[in-house]
């Protein structure tokens, strides 16, 4: 696998993964002058940095914020009749 397969895998970019194979997180291959990212390593660091999406409930807002709900409620249109 090449760095820019491996980079389109992880959904990130080429020098980072060059920077994973520094220090160690992704194993490689020297061909020549080139390093390339194993397969396997690929496929593993992948599944152990996997974070799941969880819906997360609705908390109301704390703080300042209250200030400005009146620009978010829908009231409708004064008409004075002119």
């Amino acid at each position: 696998m090449k760095a820019k397969e491996a980079a389109l895998v992880l959904n990130v970019s080429r020098s980072y993964i060059y920077k994973l194979m520094d220090i160690g997180e992704i194993a490689y291959e020297k061909r020549g002058r080139h390093r390339l990212p194993v397969d396997a390593s690929v496929a593993e660091y992948k599944a152990r940095n996997l974070v799941p999406a969880s819906p997360k409930e609705h908390k109301p807002v704390k703080g300042p914020a209250h200030q400005y709900k009146h620009l978010f409620t829908k009231k409708p249109p004064k008409n004075d009749g002119g």
